[in-house]
């Protein structure tokens, strides 16, 4: 942060900002220690490495004479006995007390360059001198000058019982990573502990006892979830020793431990809460946290009146034992437990012997903590068992320094509890997915015999697949729903902590399943639009040409016009409104601020105050269960809307569409399988209606009045919907008539060339089947043919409740009287279950994968859209194509 020489200049004067001004010494010169002068080297040396050759062993070297005049050289002067040279070579100093004259006996003493005599035992005489200066790094071991000047003088001094020096030695054996490779600092704790000082600081958990620390019972303190209460929150305390074993003082909380500048922690962490801090760090704000200071970690609490601490245990997750990381096992019997901790080491791997660079080779520094609390079960509700911080740290090397690059740190807390939903989950899975198979089944052998198959071949096993991809999907995602909104339902309104925030693993479960519902749900709905694409469809025209004054008139074709466009509008027609349904979810979530009741603490939150913002994050989950709660209650709201008023008052599309019928005097014929369909009998009760408004309007008015028949099929009956199981002869000849037809979609009553000039019909195939159809279905309908016929009757409890029919058909088919719109099957309008679950399993895997509830509802938009116009698209090219009529007269 300043301005200086280098070490081959001398400063001149000073400018009026209190710069230095430098000028070089010449060759064979070197500054003065006081970078005033400058002097020649001794003998005339060559300058090597900013110094000149130094003098022999026990000399000083001397830059002026004894009255302060510089000399002309330096030169060596030889330190007289009972004194040696300090560490500079500058002056000489009295021989500490360690060495006898200044001299060390090998029998008994070693010698440290730089330090003195320490006697033998200071080390285990296996241990090589070089290995206890190394401090480990992924990158290789570094030769540390921390360690070299202050290592063994700090050993020494803990074992005569220093505490200040004891705790130096126990911090190198934490800078270090606890690593107890041969001759470390970790080893000499060791040594030193085996001694028993009384002055050596607790690291380290006894070996192979991870298991009994955290399942202690010892924290006798019940907390729990009612904000308002004192026991809702818990308090860390936290000692800070400096790197030299002073020790520093206390503070609250774990924000020494949050590298984030930008994002304050809290003092105390609130009971069942999750709180989560990450951000981006550079090398250079790593760089200036200084000297690294070290951390006790304990839980502060109040048990009969009286203030406890209770030391948490640490898991290192980068700590070796014989080269293998037992702390990333999942066997907790390997785990080493210890105690103290750093954030940010930029001091330890300086090399010895290279003075000139100014940045350290690697920086250790934090980059994951988390705080691990397990919370008691049965009895002990609201009690704890003793935390557990899991560290791990990473390196930055002297090439990204330079570079200034960025890194990821973050810090967690959250709480854990046995996870008996899991087993719930597993349960649940399993019955509800053996239900579905077989449910599965029965609807796969129902369409096999309505289709008239009677082996079991590929295409049974591929529509079983398809049926079951359907209910597999409401499987996954009913079970998934269920999960998190009970999980949510219960964290949020509750005082005893009977259910915590969703574990990892349920979340990865209910995450899994909903991402798998999703596959599955898109088959469903595809085969559901391909099945409605490619259903057989007749119009049945039962008006016939009438005579008047001795002149026939003929058939009107506006009438079965109109009801084509009838049946194309309501297609791809809903029972509800996607988009408004949708536009009150995110008005509700977003606007109202109701998804901030998922943030991941025990109250609701409508608005997210700022305190909130840096470190409480929005539980997937629960954002999930959120979501799907204002989803189906706004939906449940618009249903009993769309049933209760405004079908009843306003508009019913599906009854309007009979009702047209009825009118235009035309039944529709519908054949979603080879041998069953739904019937719409809309033969008038006024025997015609293509004629004038006054006269139609004169038949309304006696119907109105009941002065005509009912309009349904028996008579004395309304009834005019009906399932059709139908006998295969009749499939057999309705298909050979059809095909007399040889080009049925190419079949045009009014076409053009490619010039756009019009050109005459060719309605000799195509009017010949027309007409033919229309009388045959006709006679069908009236009971005229010799050897088909059919009966209508009810269908017997199991048959209605299970959706299929057990009569065989041969030559005499079935009308099951149905609930007035069973045909809507095979339009949009009969499957809105179907329709609402898909939209709900795309908005909820959106937002799971997003946490995005408007990106959610716009992708769901899009999905609605782009199917309803291949199903509108579909359905109108195969209505043309099987009721003869072309495509220009369809709106």
């Amino acid at each position: 942060m300043s301005c200086t020489c280098n070490n081959r200049s001398v400063i001149t004067a000073w400018t009026k900002h209190g710069m230095p001004l430098c000028r070089p010494c010449k060759l064979y010169q070197i500054p003065t220690a006081d970078k005033r002068n400058c002097i020649h080297c001794i003998n005339n040396t060559t300058y090597i490495n900013a110094t000149c050759f130094s003098c022999e062993e026990n000399s000083i070297i001397v830059e002026r004479s004894a009255n302060g005049s510089l000399l002309n050289k330096l030169t060596c002067v030889r330190c007289i006995s009972g004194m040696i040279p300090d560490k500079r070579k500058e002056k000489c100093i009295m021989c500490p007390i360690t060495m006898l004259n200044c001299t060390c006996s090998t029998e008994t003493h070693d010698y440290v360059p730089g330090l003195g005599c320490y006697k033998k035992d200071i080390v285990s005489s296996f241990i090589k001198i070089n290995d206890i200066y190394e401090i480990s790094f992924n990158f290789g071991n570094i030769f540390s000058k921390l360690l070299y000047d202050k290592l063994l003088y700090a050993v020494y001094k803990c074992k005569m019982n220093d505490s200040i020096n004891c705790q130096f030695v126990s911090n190198m054996c934490v800078i270090n990573l606890y690593q107890d490779y041969l001759g470390g600092p970790c080893k000499l704790f060791k040594e030193i502990k085996k001694l028993s000082s009384p002055g050596l600081p607790w690291i380290y958990y006894p070996e192979g006892d991870a298991w009994n620390v955290l399942s202690k019972k010892t924290i006798n303190k019940r907390f729990t979830m009612d904000y308002s209460s004192e026991e809702s929150h818990l308090t860390i305390l936290v000692n800070k020793w400096s790197i030299n074993g002073t020790w520093i003082g206390q503070e609250l909380g774990l924000k020494s431990l949050n590298l984030c500048p930008l994002q304050e922690f809290p003092e105390e962490i609130r009971f069942a809460s999750e709180y989560y801090v990450t951000c981006s760090v550079n090398a250079k704000e790593l760089l200036g946290k200084g000297e690294p200071i070290f951390y006790d970690i304990y839980l502060k609490y109040i048990s009969n009146n009286e203030t406890m601490l209770h030391s948490i245990p640490l898991l290192i997750q980068n700590y070796k034992h014989h080269k293998k990381f037992v702390n990333k096992v999942n066997d907790i019997s390997q785990w080493q437990l210890t105690r103290r901790m750093f954030v940010v080491d930029t001091v330890s791997s300086y090399k010895l012997g290279d003075n000139t660079s100014s940045l350290p080779y690697i920086i250790r520094y934090l980059k994951s903590a988390t705080l691990r609390i397990r919370v008691r079960d049965g009895l002990e509700e609201g009690m704890i068992y003793p935390p557990l911080l899991i560290l791990s740290y990473d390196e930055v090397t002297k090439e990204e320094i330079e570079k200034n690059a960025n890194f990821k740190v973050f810090l967690n807390v959250y709480f854990q509890k046995n996870d008996t939903v899991k087993r719930s989950f597993d349960i649940a899975i399993a019955v509800l997915c053996s239900l579905s198979a077989i449910w599965s089944f029965v609807k796969a052998w129902s369409n096999t015999k309505r289709s008239g198959q009677r082996a079991i071949d590929l295409v049974a096993v591929l529509h079983l697949c398809i049926i079951s991809c359907g209910h597999l999907a409401n499987v996954f995602f009913l079970i998934s729903a269920c999960a998190a909104i009970h999980s949510f339902v219960y964290y949020k309104w509750q005082i005893v902590a009977h259910v915590l925030l969703p574990s990892a693993r349920l979340t990865y479960l209910v995450r899994t399943y909903v991402i798998v519902s999703f596959p599955l749900k898109v088959v469903e709905i595809l085969s559901m639009i391909w099945y409605h694409i490619n259903v057989d469809i007749f119009l049945i025209d039962w008006e016939q040409p009438r005579i008047q004054k001795q002149q026939t008139f003929s058939v009107s074709a506006w009438r079965t016009y109109f009801v084509s466009n009838k049946w194309n509008e309501i297609q791809s027609e809903r029972r509800t409104n996607l988009v408004l349904q949708l536009g009150f979810t995110v008005l509700v979530l977003k606007v109202w601020g109701i998804e901030n009741w998922a943030l991941s603490v025990p109250e609701l939150h409508r608005i997210t105050t700022p305190p909130l913002e840096g470190y409480i994050k929005f539980n997937k989950i629960h954002r999930l269960a959120i979501g799907i709660l204002v989803f189906c209650i706004i939906y449940m709201i618009q249903c009993l809307f769309i049933y209760g008023v405004y079908e009843h008052y306003i508009k019913n599309p599906i009854q309007e569409f009979v009702d047209i019928c009825s009118l235009a005097n035309i039944s529709v014929f519908i054949l979603s399988l080879e041998n069953f369909g739904f019937y719409i009998h809309g033969r008038s009760v006024h025997g015609f209606s293509d004629t004038d408004m006054a006269t139609l309007k004169h038949q309304l008015h006696r119907e109105e009045e009941d002065l005509v028949g009912h309009r349904g099929l028996l008579p004395a009956s309304d009834r005019q919907t009906f399932k059709m199981l139908i006998p295969p002869k009749l499939r057999l000849i309705y298909r050979s008539l059809l095909s007399l037809n040889p080009n049925i979609s190419n079949f045009h009553i009014t076409g053009f060339t490619n010039e756009g000039k019009s050109q005459l019909p060719n309605t000799d195939y195509g009017m010949q089947s027309y007409v033919t159809i229309n009388r045959f279905l006709a006679a069908f309908i009236e009971h005229a043919l010799k050897d088909l016929d059919y009966e209508v009757r009810e269908k017997s409890f199991f048959e209605a409740l299970l959706d299929i029919e057990l009569c065989d058909v041969k030559n005499n088919g079935t009308l099951y009287n149905d609930n007035g719109h069973s045909f809507d099957n095979v339009l949009y309008y009969g499957n809105e279950f179907r329709l609402f679950t898909f939209d709900l399993v795309v908005f909820s895997f959106v937002e799971i994968l997003s946490q995005d509830f408007l990106l959610a509802a716009a992708i769901t938009v899009l999905f609605d859209e782009i199917l309803a116009r291949i199903r509108k698209y579909g359905g109108r090219k195969n209505f043309s194509k099987k009721t003869l009529i072309d495509e220009h007269f369809l709106l």
